[in-house]
């Protein structure tokens, strides 16, 4: 896939700008809302392709020089770091642009490959991380994330990110009711990252959109119907706002709802 431009403008909160390296994910997520927010319901599974664009990283380095400076989000649609990033550096090469031209630069992923790139984002001036980890759960994560990383090699990475001196969050989402709602497993993980040396978290619910919804009961069959019942419930996400901000408080974490 050839690309046409690089960065758009980002409608998420502090970033002004969004890059994304790839089209499609090989992390075949099951709640994944990319096909919703690309329109990109055309048959094809979900986590069966994930192209590189084509040119992106030279066409990012002219914009770089005419644009007016400002937050990156790198892979606020895709993950920046699919199975083939390790050998077509789509993203590493993008990010080596962003340091030449000194931009900030915020990249989320659920990839210990960003581990191979700590070397770069040394050298970016407000370069930070997020991790998405959902579960420690690794039959849960399995499920939910059969192409991605494991949950233990997500932590190493944030681990090596912490002792590299890069800013570094964990985004802990969606919060899927009735799979890794619990506060046993909530508090585990919280532990974890604390342990860790992460002072932030960003969380969300899970957000329902057609071709997810539609994605996820394939899956999932008749469970997604409580799913859904507890998600279109503010009761339910309101207890679980409250023990995260409660547990984060008592562990020194700073929460932040992710919107």
């Amino acid at each position: 896939m050839k690309a046409r431009t690089a960065l758009s403008v980002s409608q998420l909160p502090g970033l002004e700008y969004a890059l994304n390296p790839y089209s499609g994910c090989s992390h075949a997520c099951i709640y994944c809302y990319a096909q919703d927010v690309l329109r990109m319901d055309d048959g094809r599974e979900w986590g069966s392709f994930a192209q590189a664009k084509v040119g992106l990283p030279n066409i990012l380095a002219k914009e770089l020089k005419r644009k007016e400076k400002g937050m990156i989000g790198l892979g606020t649609v895709t993950d920046p770091y699919q199975v083939s990033e390790e050998r077509s550096k789509n993203t590493r090469y993008c990010l080596e642009q962003i340091a030449r031209k000194k931009w900030p630069v915020c990249v989320q992923t659920k990839s210990d490959l960003v581990k191979r790139d700590i070397d770069v984002l040394a050298r970016i001036e407000g370069a930070e991380v997020g991790i998405t980890i959902t579960t420690l759960d690794e039959e849960l994560a399995s499920e939910l994330e059969p192409g991605a990383p494991t949950p233990a090699m997500r932590l190493e990475a944030l681990r090596e990110l912490v002792q590299a001196g890069i800013r570094t969050w964990v985004f802990i989402g969606p919060i899927i009711p009735t799979m890794n709602d619990s506060e046993e497993g909530l508090a585990e993980l919280l532990v974890e990252i604390a342990n860790i040396g992460v002072g932030e978290i960003q969380y969300d619910r899970l957000r329902l959109k057609p071709v997810l919804v539609k994605r996820m009961r394939a899956h999932l069959g008749e469970r997604m119907n409580e799913i859904e019942r507890l998600s279109n419930d503010t009761t339910w996400f309101r207890n679980v706002s409250s023990f995260i901000d409660k547990h984060c408080e008592d562990l020194d974490i700073v929460p932040k709802k992710a919107f």
